[in-house]
């Protein structure tokens, strides 16, 4: 057991009593905040509880993997589809007015369902399915050269280049711009750049 306060009162009375209810509660599905108000405390204390009391800790998670296991197996069974058992009751009643129960039970099959797919192997196969992909591109010489450049500017040993720009106009739109590499002539300074 973990240490408790001097004013455990409350837990004394309205949470230590009631660890076999909390249990069925988490293996039902209910949050931490509907538990904390059916047992009178607050939000924080239930959260401070679960710190200091290991038999709490314990049980709430223990009943919330139960119902996290059952979500997931009904997913899986949604996923995948299955077949069930409809069971439908119809009273009937004759012209002497006796009432007779009949009961019909038939077998169905409900299909895969798409968004429980989705779900499934978006949360179970992330790299394959997940929506973000991580596209990873090596800029090191790209930066080593950028680098290099940067000290040679400040080495004042500026390097003047002729470079031309080639646009395609149409329509009074520029529809591509394209870096003519072969007109650079790094011995030519800047000015005498054609237009």
């Amino acid at each position: 057991m973990g240490t408790r306060g001097k004013n455990n009162t409350k837990w004394l009375t309205n949470v230590f009593p009631r660890l076999a209810e909390i249990r069925e509660w988490c293996m039902n599905g209910k949050t931490n905040e509907e538990m904390s108000e059916l047992l009178g405390i607050g939000a924080d204390t239930w959260y401070r509880y679960i710190k200091e009391h290991d038999e709490l800790n314990i049980i709430s998670s223990a009943g919330k993997a139960v119902i996290n296991d059952r979500v997931e197996n009904a997913v899986l069974k949604s996923a995948l589809g299955f077949e069930y058992t409809e069971i439908k009751t119809t009273i009937e009643e004759d012209r002497n007015g006796n009432k007779r129960t009949r009961i019909e039970k038939m077998q169905r099959y409900m299909p895969p369902n798409n968004s429980a797919q989705t779900f499934w192997l978006r949360n179970r196969k992330k790299e394959e399915w997940g929506d973000r992909k991580e596209i990873i591109i090596d800029t090191t010489l790209l930066e080593t050269s950028r680098k290099q450049m940067f000290l040679n500017m400040i080495n004042d040993q500026a390097i003047d280049t002729v470079y031309e720009v080639q646009e395609t106009v149409d329509d009074g739109f520029v529809i591509e711009d394209t870096f003519d590499s072969d007109s650079i002539d790094s011995k030519e300074p800047l000015s005498e750049a054609n237009p």
